[in-house]
């Protein structure tokens, strides 16, 4: 007798891996390559370097945590074709897509810039980052990630591609007001801005699952 819940296993792990793929596939152009070579010396190694140890504010570490979001949402939309429904299987594998693509990002601009810092005053004293508020802040990206990938799934599938990148447009705008006028409160309502971004996340996968054929 077939043990169907592996072979299900079996079938959402190709999945992922097919997805994979795909998305690294459109990244290997020399376009893609040059463009993050220049994302990570403007933010990994510019930035730090001029802002020195004032780059360890919790608030500027939090920012960058959080970046992961600017590109989760964006990589997932684009794995949807215009128009056409998919499995929900496969929804969800584009969403873990766009979740690692956005967080191997975070991980390193993160590292990039900590290390650019460090080695700026090599030799010298230099205050190390305030890991509890970093480790908060990265929670609530990660949980960010999620919900903007499962945003863009979920409207990529509903309507379309370019609705999906309107509406992260629209979101980026709307978290780029809040950061500005409440940038301050990141590093301490990380966990519980997290928690929510699960349970807004959770709804929009529900949406997706309802979408899918």
């Amino acid at each position: 007798m077939l043990d169907w819940y592996h072979v299900s296993e079996a079938l959402a792990m190709d999945t992922i891996f097919i997805e994979f793929r795909r998305f690294w596939a459109g990244l290997r152009s020399l376009r893609s390559i040059f463009a993050h070579l220049a994302l990570l010396f403007v933010f990994g190694v510019l930035t730090p370097r001029l802002k020195g140890q004032d780059f360890f504010d919790p608030q500027i570490l939090g920012a960058y945590a959080c970046l992961g979001l600017l590109f989760a949402g964006p990589a997932t939309a684009q794995l949807f074709a215009e128009g056409g429904a998919v499995p929900f299987q496969v929804g969800k594998a584009r969403i873990l897509v766009g979740v690692v693509y956005g967080e191997v990002v975070v991980l390193l601009l993160l590292g990039a810039s900590i290390a650019t810092v460090y080695l700026s005053f090599l030799g010298r004293f230099v205050p190390t980052p305030d890991w509890g508020s970093l480790a908060r802040t990265t929670l609530f990206g990660l949980c960010a990630c999620g919900l903007f990938a499962s945003m863009a799934a979920w409207s990529a599938v509903q309507f379309s591609k370019n609705a999906a990148r309107m509406l992260m447009r629209v979101a980026f705008f709307g978290l780029l007001i809040l950061f500005f006028y409440r940038g301050q409160w990141l590093p301490d309502v990380g966990l519980t801005a997290a928690s929510g971004c699960i349970v807004v996340a959770g709804l929009f996968i529900e949406l997706l699952r309802r979408a899918c054929r």
